[in-house]
């Protein structure tokens, strides 16, 4: 089965080279779909949030041609197809990603080796709204995850309670205050957003530090440590466009948005961790729905994702369910004294909360 780069590769030669040739041979005027638009040809090349980019740079720069290549799961096309097909446009903007996506291997590095042009930038991380998510390589496979009710979004807490044979009852109570504060959850925002500027600036050359300020006044601007809302990637779209040479143009991207990410699994904003942000959070877990015409999707709260993760658990073996944080937790003793103790207090004091 072809891969979404698969099918963007063939669709650029399609659009951008084969139908435009045709079209001579064949005595008629470009069409549309082959004709090059009066501005630049973009491309921009990545994971899921490649797409936000791309349709922040079309906004931007509405007369440019602009294509997006999905660097998601594994595909046919080889490291020197890819560099081929990049090579038509005249700016090439790529995801750093790691060898296991291209046939016979290559990574982002290799490819700038081929196609010099080829401008690298990072996804948009941010862990302080989200500090309890996390994911658990799946040591079976190159970049996969054991995967739950939000796909491969776990909550370090949930696993800890898993692990440590607790009730689904007590790991509930253990999505408190209290205990958030015991394990640094309240404490995440200056780490987080040095992380994300220092990235960007230092291996980027991008900094995102007035932007940083800009999404923390809108309030919440992550769906998860790992997805951004539309709005963000639209500035990011505009940062790669000016570090490119270009003038993008002023506009109301929230009036034109589409955000894409909105479909996929979002991790809430536990109610302490809001009321310390001064925003409004809840326990309420939705699943992803990329059909939308199919259907609303579903919602799950607290005591459900609970239960849907220790589910899941059960599927596979203890060795496979390691995550970092949650062995620290139980390698130490401490830790995991206090975080029994608190998950009895509040259990005891009817702390389970819902939604």
């Amino acid at each position: 089965m072809l891969s979404p780069l698969d099918k963007e590769v063939l669709r650029s030669w399609s659009r951008h080279a084969v139908a435009p040739r045709l079209a001579r041979v064949m005595g008629r005027p470009g069409t549309r779909r082959g004709a090059r638009d009066d501005g630049p040809r973009i491309a921009v090349v990545g994971n899921c949030q490649s797409y936000g980019v791309a349709y922040g740079m079309k906004l931007l720069e509405p007369l440019a041609t602009v294509d997006r290549f999905t660097m998601i799961g594994h595909s046919y096309v080889t490291l020197r197809a890819l560099a081929r097909t990049l090579a038509t446009y005249d700016h090439v903007f790529v995801h750093e990603f790691l060898p296991g996506h291209l046939r016979n291997g290559g990574d982002s590095q290799d490819l700038v080796g081929l196609l010099p042009k080829t401008r690298l930038f990072g996804p948009v991380c941010f862990a302080a709204f989200h500090p309890d998510l996390v994911f658990i390589h799946d040591p079976t496979r190159l970049h996969g995850y054991v995967t739950g009710p939000l796909g491969p979004y776990q909550s370090a807490l949930c696993l800890f309670a898993y692990l440590k044979g607790l009730s689904l009852d007590m790991a509930n109570a253990l999505f408190n205050e209290n205990v958030f504060e015991a394990v640094g959850y309240l404490d995440m925002w200056g780490e987080a957003s040095r992380e994300l500027v220092e990235t960007a600036r230092d291996k980027f050359g991008l900094d995102l530090s007035a932007e940083l300020m800009s999404w923390s006044r809108r309030g919440v601007f992550m769906y998860s440590s790992v997805h951004p809302m539309g709005f963000v990637m639209c500035d990011v779209a505009r940062k790669l466009l000016e570090s490119a040479g270009l003038s993008p143009r002023a506009i109301n991207s929230h009036y034109y948005d589409i955000d894409e990410l909105a479909r996929s699994d979002i991790f809430p904003v536990y109610p302490p961790i809001a009321k310390h942000y001064g925003v409004q959070g809840s326990y309420l877990f939705k699943c992803e729905n990329h059909h939308i015409s199919q259907g609303v999707g579903d919602f799950l709260t607290l005591p459900q994702f609970l239960a849907r993760c220790y589910e899941a658990f059960a599927g596979h073996d203890r060795a496979e369910l390691a995550n970092p944080r949650v062995e620290g937790w139980l390698a130490d003793e401490a830790s995991s004294r206090i975080l029994i103790k608190l998950a009895r207090e509040n259990l005891a004091a009817g702390l389970t909360p819902a939604l």
